[in-house]
């Protein structure tokens, strides 16, 4: 079995990314009064947070098999195999065989991550595409040398090739997303013939199927129509469909050739009916009307046909006959035979020479195991899997109620990934798909799921088992909503932003008290989406919005609005754009009266909740991101230290709300954060886990006292080291400056008001310590202190760095426990 090992992607655990003072980046910063919206601007301020981040690489959140796509084919030699395609980082290409169960080769193709459905031409050679969302590298694998071979990238410019068939004439047709093209490629000159968008109201050309010459392309999502494209002339047309299905499709996903007719899927299907149209080719005309009369199973549902004209399909969890000879459909006896049904797969090869070649039907389950099955005898057999696994892509962060942290996946088999901060260990969860939320409600943790906007909750604290701990709640497919991209919760109820479905504008904001009441309030801004949600400390809900709604549907013309809903109310009382030429407020953090917020183009703004106005916009630099809604920019409030932290440009940037500065703390990698309710700031990129520890740098000193100052020490601006001296009297520092005593001996009170850095370790105090309002740091650590220790204001608050004091007098406020 051929195997190309992963390469390893980081050989350090820990990293320091930022060292001491470096790094910091460039802020330009606007205060307006009374006004509903603020341009950047150009002028800009010297940003002095001083931090440095240490980035711990946790490991990989998930790692597994996720064979979605794959085929049937034979070897030269008459061996049946499957072809299974396992998504993951990287996509691996595998080849199975289905006499015996064995591997016989792994091809991984970094750096892509997805794979689709495998073309096999006549000859048994294998074509396929591998994509990631910049993308798609097309290979050829030859079953008689086993040899993998690269042959084009992105055949259109488009980054998705969709679809591909092989022709009798060894041309490759290929339709393609977002500009819904049609094309052919010829594999042994290398030529490209691009014959354009097939329409210009779909992205998608997904169905596909070639006769004679003639290209069948299934578009949507969105429309819904079919295609065909006269490859001699470059003529593009459409066929009129049926009625009743151009009612209610919005697009189509899988065509497949069987005799002269073309299987055509689509969605959504016809209520109590079928989601599949015949074409006649020879005819031109529909044919076989609610042949297959119900819906189909799987993504890919049509097996290849045989010689005489037949199909296999699933539906129901039984696999069918299909006989384009006259329409007919036939059971197999597959549901009796006790087969693995998370089938993702089900292909036809014949098994054997001319007309005594019979049909074997193989199926490829999401683990990469597989099962076959004869439909003439009933014979079957099952093979465990031995496709390897890979690093799952990571797809969103989130800090349970236990304290745990939790990483869903996308387009994953089902798995997410749990990290134990005690332990530092992750385990794997059963779960959905692809989760695009998650928020700790209580003592359960609520997770929101792709597609069909379903809500699943469950207590962590009791055994995990997806879909009765936590147990589905509710889906908000129901008001065409398809992905929970926001929530938050006030602890009574929460709110949900989404997106809606392929096709349909906008989105909505959804409330619910998850114990039977859900309210949905579609398009609060006319065909946008909620991209980000706040609770105030005034109890409102505030809401950012983006332009983009489902995929596929026309963008809103809006910039993105800030909007205020009232939860009391059921009430819209606000909605203004908060920074002019921005397309999405991504996320929104609380601080106060100040509701702060971060754009997809690097835009922080803050916005007075008690006058509704902007009041700042700071501009960090990073551009456009690319992620749809929004979902790579980030901004949270930290519990502790004072400062918002969030994503831009993939990177995480710390943000101080009272100057305005800020600081890029890692390297462009990272997609999502969360800060826990400790502090602890964790964030992934493609696959990993991190923990980000932050460290504010001690300020350089401007004055040292290493001997005995006599009298009162007032210090009123830059920063006083003490550093093993004594200071004979009292102490004060003023507001701005900046005391650090190490080993001194303070034979007096000590007393600061609005400092920036007050630290005192390992020291002696002949009197009461107080400390209001440091807006830096405020330590005290393993010092002793002949009096009364009073803290208050401080932002971020005192900490003794696990050292405690010893007090003879009281401790108030913020130094009750150091």
């Amino acid at each position: 079995m051929r195997n190309r090992p992963a390469r390893s992607r980081y050989h350090q655990r820990r990293r320091r990314l930022v060292p001491l003072g470096a790094a910091l980046a460039v802020a330009s910063t606007l205060v307006v009064s009374g006004a509903a919206s603020a341009e950047p601007d150009a002028s800009a301020t010297d940003p002095s947070l001083d931090l440095s981040a240490s980035v711990v690489d946790l490991g990989v959140a998930a790692s597994e098999r996720n064979v979605r796509t794959g085929a049937a084919g034979v070897l030269p030699d008459g061996t049946p195999v499957s072809y299974a395609i396992s998504d993951g980082n990287p996509v691996s290409f595998n080849v199975i065989n289905m006499d015996t169960g064995e591997l016989i080769s792994s091809f991984e193709l970094p750096p892509k991550t997805v794979g689709s459905y495998p073309a096999i031409a006549p000859d048994g050679t294998v074509y396929f595409g591998v994509r990631d969302g910049k993308s798609t590298l097309v290979h050829r694998y030859d079953p008689a040398t086993d040899e993998l071979e690269f042959l084009i990238e992105s055949p259109t410019g488009d980054a998705v090739t969709r679809s591909l068939v092989v022709g009798e004439n060894g041309l490759i047709y290929g339709s393609t997303y977002p500009r819904a093209k049609a094309f052919t490629y010829n594999p042994e000159t290398g030529e490209v013939v691009d014959f354009g968008s097939v329409t210009t109201d779909d992205k998608y050309a997904w169905g596909l199927e070639e006769s004679d010459g003639i290209m069948y392309l299934g578009t949507g999502i969105g429309a819904g129509h079919v295609m065909t494209v006269d490859t001699a002339t470059g003529e593009i047309a459409e066929i009129p469909l049926p009625q009743e299905a151009d009612d209610v499709l919005r697009y189509f996903y899988k065509f497949r050739q069987v005799g002269d007719l073309i299987a055509m899927g689509f969605s959504p299907g016809i209520s109590g009916g079928t989601n599949t149209l015949f074409w006649d080719t020879v005819n031109e005309e529909w044919t076989c009307e609610g042949a297959i009369p119900r819906f189909l199973d799987l993504n890919g549902p049509f097996t290849q046909a045989t010689p005489d004209g037949r199909m296999y399909y699933m539906s129901e969890d039984e696999i069918w006959s299909f006989d384009s000879a006259d329409c007919a459909v036939e059971p197999t006896g597959w549901n009796a035979a006790d087969l693995d049904n998370d089938t993702r797969v089900i292909d036809m090869v014949m098994i054997g020479e001319g007309d005594s070649a019979t049909p074997l039907l193989v199926g490829i389950n999401n683990d990469g195991s597989t099962w076959r099955f004869d439909p003439a005898t009933g014979e079957h057999g099952a093979f465990d899997s031995n496709v390897p696994g890979a690093p799952l892509t990571a797809h969103t962060v989130t800090n349970g109620p236990d304290d745990r942290v939790y990483v869903s996946t996308y387009l994953g088999p089902g798995t997410i990934g749990r990290f134990d901060p005690v332990t530092e260990e992750i385990t794997e969860l059963n779960g959905p798909g692809q989760a695009s939320s998650l928020i700790g409600f209580g003592e359960q943790l609520v997770i929101g799921s792709y597609p069909n906007a379903v809500v699943h909750m469950g207590d962590p604290a009791q055994p995990w088992d997806w879909g009765t701990n936590p147990a589905q709640m509710f889906r908000l497919i129901g008001d065409d909503q398809d992905r929970i991209v926001a929530m938050d919760t006030d602890d009574e109820i929460i709110v949900f932003g989404t997106v809606s479905d392929y096709g349909f504008r906008g989105g909505s904001l959804t409330v619910t008290d998850m114990d039977g009441t859900t309210d949905v309030y579609r398009d609060l801004v006319e065909h946008q989406s909620v991209t980000s949600v706040a609770f105030g400390e005034d109890g409102l809900i505030y809401a950012g919005t983006g332009v983009r709604g489902g995929l596929s549907s026309p963008n809103s013309p809006l910039d993105a609005h800030l909007v205020i809903f009232d939860p009391d109310s059921r009430q819209l009382l606000y909605a203004e754009v908060p920074v002019p030429d921005n397309d999405t407020v991504a996320g929104l953090a609380v601080r106060g009266d100040t509701l702060w917020g971060v754009t997809n183009t690097g835009l922080v703004f803050s916005f007075d909740t008690t006058t509704r106005t902007v009041t700042s916009t700071t501009d960090l630099g990073t551009g456009q991101s690319p992620s749809p809604w929004g979902l790579a920019s980030a901004i949270q409030a930290h519990p502790s230290d004072g400062l918002l932290y969030g994503i831009a440009g993939q990177s995480i940037f710390a943000f101080d709300p009272a100057t305005q500065d800020f600081q890029f703390l890692t390297e462009a990698e990272f997609k999502r954060i969360t800060i826990t309710g400790s502090g602890d700031i964790y964030g992934i990129d493609a696959t990993n886990l991190y923990r980000i520890d932050i460290e504010a740098n001690a300020p350089e000193c401007t004055t040292t006292i290493d001997g005995t100052h006599h009298g009162p020490l007032t210090v009123t601006d830059g920063v006083t080291c003490i550093a093993d001296g004594t200071i004979d009297g009292p102490t004060t520092v003023n507001e701005g400056a900046s005391l650090i005593a190490h080993g001194a001996t303070l034979l007096g009170p000590v007393h600061s008001t609005s400092a920036s850095w007050i630290e005192l370790t390992e020291s002696s105090i002949s009197g009461g310590v107080s400390i209001v309002g440091s807006t830096r740091s405020t330590t005290i650590s393993g010092s002793e202190v002949n009096g009364r220790l009073a803290c208050s204001e401080n932002s971020p608050a005192p900490t003794n760095l696990g050292v405690p004091n010893t007090v003879s007098g009281p401790q108030t406020g913020q130094c009750r426990d150091l």
